[in-house]
């Protein structure tokens, strides 16, 4: 729905300018411009978009094309209840094939999200988090066999050989609390992401986010000195975050519903806390960070770029 109005608007001649209230379409006829922002009227929270947040969209949009500039905000909805705000009465010429487009969307969305349902959208997700789940309960039947089996360590790993322990270690947790918090956040931001990216690409930025992320941990852990033992699928969180960095930074447009600032929040408070902590791996996490935003440049922005 969303990036169907973006196209209507590009159709009418709106051109896409950067704001620090997101992106506004600007369209030039002589010496006058005017600006259209689109939006969801709820935030990631789910709290309802205020009246001082429409404002904030307005007074931005004036600041940048001028005071004199007749700016509206179209606000999406989920539920049907798209809103027009056009204090100025200039864009009657959208009103139509807008209001065609969204009528259009609301009659294909049940048949739509029933299908997209059927085909398994968050299938590697469940795939995932179902392999998780197995090996957490392997692990505490069976005790530590399974992670010397499965486990990371800097000497196995880089001397040894054992590079399946890159993999592996990214399926074992330590621990109730280490489960539940990496697949609380899994199931939250992974379906996210996943919805966006497709299930193969979203699985092989999710497996190679946790594999350079334990690699990275270690050669870290070998230059310092120290022979530890490294589990969990933090490295691999972490790359669903920095994919949803990536795509915050290059398409906007495609994740209005996750606010950056939120996202920012995360990603530094989580690597403080793991830095005050003791045996928190910020290695894995910086390493897994790192490389889910250049596996999302790879195998999404560039991609959906070059199809575009």
């Amino acid at each position: 729905m969303y990036q169907k109005i973006i196209e209507l608007l590009r159709i009418h001649g709106y051109i896409k300018n950067e704001t620090a209230a997101g992106p506004v379409y600007v369209k030039t006829i002589g010496k006058s411009s005017k600006g259209v922002f689109v939006s969801y009227d709820e935030n990631p929270d789910g709290s309802r978009v205020t009246q001082e947040e429409i404002e904030d969209m307005i007074r931005e949009g004036k600041r940048m094309l001028g005071d004199q500039t007749p700016v509206m905000v179209i606000l999406l909805s989920e539920h049907g209840n798209h809103v027009f705000l056009d204090p100025e009465h200039q864009f009657d010429e959208l009103y139509g094939p807008v209001s065609a487009v969204l009528q259009s969307s609301r009659k294909i969305q049940p048949e739509k999200e029933k299908r997209t349902w059927a085909a398994g959208t968050y299938k590697a997700t469940i795939l995932i988090f179902a392999v998780n789940l197995i090996l957490f309960i392997l692990s505490e039947v069976y005790g530590d066999i399974v992670y010397y089996m499965g486990a990371s360590r800097p000497d196995l790993v880089l001397y040894d050989h054992q590079f399946y322990r890159l993999l592996t270690s990214n399926y074992l947790h330590f621990g109730w609390d280490h489960f539940y918090g990496n697949m609380v956040t899994l199931i939250i931001l992974g379906t996210f992401l996943e919805r966006i990216m497709g299930s193969l690409s979203y699985f092989l930025l999710y497996t190679g986010s946790g594999i350079l992320g334990s690699l990275i941990s270690a050669f870290y852990y070998e230059a310092a000195g120290e022979i530890a033992w490294s589990a969990g699928a933090s490295g691999a969180i972490y790359g669903i975050i920095g994919g949803l960095i990536a795509l915050l930074i290059f398409q906007r447009e495609r994740i209005r519903r996750i606010d950056g600032r939120w996202l920012a929040f995360v990603v530094f408070g989580s690597l403080f806390h793991g830095f005050q902590s003791v045996g928190t791996d910020n290695a894995a996490h910086i390493g897994g960070c790192v490389s889910g935003f250049i596996l999302a440049v790879l195998l999404h922005v560039l991609w959906t770029g070059k199809q575009g």
